[in-house]
Formats: C-alpha cells, structure tokens, sequence
C-alpha cells in the first residue's frame, strides 16, 4: 500500500543519495527508510535505488521517473492540506540545482529573501557542475536550475537572470595589479588557472583559440574558491566571472580583479527548468520571485 510518509521516505533517500542521511533528515530510523524503499520495490516489482556499496544510493532509470512523480504527488498533498487558508498562497517544497560557483552568491540571499515571502514552501537545494544539472532536470531530481548559459538542450525552457562580465584575476603581487584593463593577449603566456568542470574549461579555452591563443594551463581547481586560492598564492592568473564581495582568498592572501577588455559577449545567468515536467505553483512563485529578485539588483 502506498503511503505519504513512504513516499516522503522514498524522495528523502532520493535527496540525500544515503538511507543513513535521510533517516537523518527525518528524525527517523534507518530501518524505517529500509522497509519502505523494499516495500515499494515489491509493490512497483522493480529496483528503484542501486545499493553503491561505500557511496550510498543512486536510483535506477524507473527509480528517478518514479521519484520525480512522488516529489509531484507530495506537493499536490501539501497544497490540499492548506487549500481554502489561502489559495493562492503556494505551499511544499521546491526542489533548486546551482551551479556551485554560483551558489555561494546567489542561493542563501534568494532562498532567505523567498521563504521569507511565501513561508508555507520549503527550499532545498543541490550544488552541481554543467554536466549534471540538465539532467537533474530532465529525470525530474530538480524542478529548477540557476546557472551559467553554456548551451542548453532544447528541451529545457530557460529566462536569463542577468549578466556577468568576464574579469581577470590575479594575486596581489603581480605586476599587471594596478591596470585598468588587459587583453587575451597579455594572458596568453602566463600560467593560467582553470576550473576543471570540462564545458567551463572548454568554454575559456576557446575564448584564446578563436583568437590563435594557445595559453599554458598551469593547474585545474575543483573548486571556486581553490581556484582563487592558487591565484592568490602566485600559481598562475585565472579568468573568472562570479565576483565575491571579498578581494582575499580563504588564508587571507590578497587578489586583485582586472578587467578583460576584449570579450564579448557577457555571461548570462539563466534559470531553467524542464519541458518534461510541469511546475507546480510553489515551483513557478520561486521563477517569478528569482526573476524579479534579480531585475531589482541589477
């Protein structure tokens, strides 16, 4: 027999990819999360999650169609239960994939200055790099994607947030810190520093091909702020958009933005989200919010 609080529990594991996590989450046992993940394998007479022995739990091709119609169905059961309180104020949850140098900047202020406006819609979640994302969205692991356009399936709707200026960084000691601007030919020869996320990689690489650049790429990050790191300590410049409030990197050491004079186009931002699965009204008030959250800062 199907239940909510299975289904809650089904998602949960999802979420967290570790029935341990969920149990977690939930304030439960995991041997709760067990039973229901094997109750409703028997009753669906299909595997919906791959035990990855040492790395939790991933789902199955039926587990993330399955998952994504629960997630729907437990956010039909939250609007019903606040249905005639208020009907057009939203309610469940809204299921949020970001790119994860975007993340830090964008995600704790929107999330707060949203929940702050439609209290009854809870906000999860993920950070993930470009490969990821369009396919969280298309299994229906997410409902929306806050990220950088990098090219798109066509299945996927999107609306652009707003627009970065590529910038150059480099450590406080480096003799181009007091320009006011540089060019890809000034960067071709110093070491450069790369996310290693491949479509970003591919994407600033081909900013210096078109131009017959062929720059030496000293070291790749996995992360933003290990990038600006490696700068900050004198490996290597790097070419970056997303630009924190703070001009040192964690350990204190300083870095300095230049402009990049000679890019075009700017970076769009986009929100995106699938062809494949309507938006339920807790995810659509989180577009328009985020749509206008972002026109009222640019």
């Amino acid at each position: 027999m199907l239940t909510l609080r299975s289904l809650s529990y089904l998602v949960a594991a999802a979420d967290h990819e570790s029935v341990t996590e969920a149990a977690a989450s939930l304030n439960i046992s995991q041997p709760a999360i067990s039973a229901a993940i094997a109750r409703l394998e028997g009753h669906y007479d299909q595997q919906i999650f791959v035990r990855q022995k040492g790395r939790g739990v991933g789902l199955t091709p039926f587990g993330r169609e399955v998952v994504a119609r629960m997630r729907s169905l437990l956010n039909q059961a939250a609007e019903l239960e606040h249905y005639g309180r208020g009907r057009d104020t939203p309610v469940g949850e809204v299921s949020l994939g970001c790119f994860a140098e975007l993340a830090p900047h964008y995600l704790p202020a929107l999330t707060k200055a949203f929940e702050k406006s439609f209290p009854l819609v809870r906000v999860r979640f993920r950070e993930a790099g470009f490969d990821e994302l369009p396919r969280f969205l298309n299994d229906g692991s997410i409902d929306l994607m806050l990220d950088y356009d990098i090219g798109l399936p066509e299945d996927i709707e999107q609306v652009t947030l707003t627009s970065l200026a590529p910038y150059v960084l480099l450590p406080g000691s480096h003799r181009w810190a007091g320009r006011k601007d540089l060019n890809l030919e000034n960067l071709a020869k110093e070491p450069l520093i790369l996310a290693s996320d491949s479509q970003s990689r591919r994407y600033l690489l081909d900013l210096f091909h078109r131009r017959g650049l062929r720059p030496e790429v000293s070291r790749t990050a996995e992360s933003f702020e290990t990038l600006r790191g490696l700068v900050a300590n004198g490996y290597g410049i790097s070419v970056v958009h997303s630009r924190p409030a703070s001009q040192v990197s964690y350990d204190g050491s300083p870095l300095v933005s230049i402009p990049l004079a000679d890019v075009e186009p700017t970076h769009r931002i986009l929100l995106a989200w699938s062809r494949r699965f309507p938006l339920s009204p807790a995810a659509e008030a989180y577009r328009d919010f985020t749509v206008n959250w972002f026109r009222q800062r640019t």
